[in-house]
């Protein structure tokens, strides 16, 4: 089984919201996480994507990075979303995706310095939700734009 086929299993155990939602994740390249979503399931009483669902693709998106990005430094932990915004910048009218990147080389090594020395860090992400079929390229402006802080306890290194 494929690193995004259990993580995928992981998460409609461990948050039931993702199956209501419709979540899959789209693809992972070690740098960036795209996660998709049907509309039908998600959509308000005017047809468009429903705000909290619109955030919830956003949320997981980022959450599901560094989950992935721990597993694949050979580590686990509690991964928590501290704090987070969303910015919609225009409806969600068709079926979306989000897409979250690591921050800069700077910004991953103070995290995983920080995951060393005290088994915890903080690190900011911004998803990016588009419309339309999901790619790891979007070439359109998105929907919505989410900003959080996520923060990682009790990193420690996997046992295989």
């Amino acid at each position: 089984m494929s690193q995004l086929a259990r993580f995928q299993k992981r998460i409609n155990e461990s948050i039931p919201l993702t199956n209501s939602l419709g979540v899959r994740l789209f693809a992972y390249d070690g740098e960036q996480l795209v996660v998709n979503a049907p509309l039908e399931p998600n959509h308000n009483h005017q047809g468009t994507g429903f705000g909290g669902s619109v955030y919830a693709v956003a949320v997981v998106a980022a959450w599901g990075l560094v989950e992935l990005a721990l597993e694949d430094w050979g580590l686990e932990g509690s991964v928590v979303v501290q704090i987070g915004s969303m910015e919609y910048l225009e409806p969600v009218d068709d079926d979306f995706y989000a897409v979250c990147r690591l921050p800069c080389a700077d910004d991953m090594a103070r995290f995983r310095k920080s995951l060393a020395r005290h088994g915890k860090g903080r690190l900011n992400l911004r998803s990016e939700v588009y419309c339309g079929s999901p790619t790891m390229s979007p070439v359109r402006a998105p929907a919505a734009t989410f900003e959080g802080r996520f923060v990682v306890q009790d990193a420690r290194t996997t046992i295989r």
